[in-house]
């Protein structure tokens, strides 16, 4: 996908969390078990934070996303992951 849209995956406690970003939308998501729980439109160069929550059997789970730029040898930014303030590492798939 490169520049005009990215996507970062990961497995967290049993559960599929997604951050994808689209910068002909000027936006991003979080999902979490393939449903959207935040979604942010408008972003600078699909740049900037992100909170959303997620249910885990009646317990909510804190999630925050930082998308920044990466520099020029990282063109499609860097994501930064936290869960219940933990750090998440990512995968970038596209």
């Amino acid at each position: 996908m490169g520049l005009l849209k990215t996507r970062w995956e990961t497995e967290h406690d049993g559960h599929a969390l997604a951050v994808a970003r689209d910068e002909l939308t000027k936006g991003f998501v979080i999902e979490w078990d393939g449903v959207v729980i935040a979604r942010r439109s408008w972003s600078w160069i699909g740049l900037g934070e992100l909170h959303g929550t997620a249910d885990v059997d009646g317990s909510p789970r804190e999630i925050h996303v930082a998308l920044e730029w990466g520099g020029l040898s990282a063109l499609d930014g860097e994501c930064t992951v936290t869960v219940d303030g933990e750090a998440v590492p990512m995968k970038k798939i596209a």
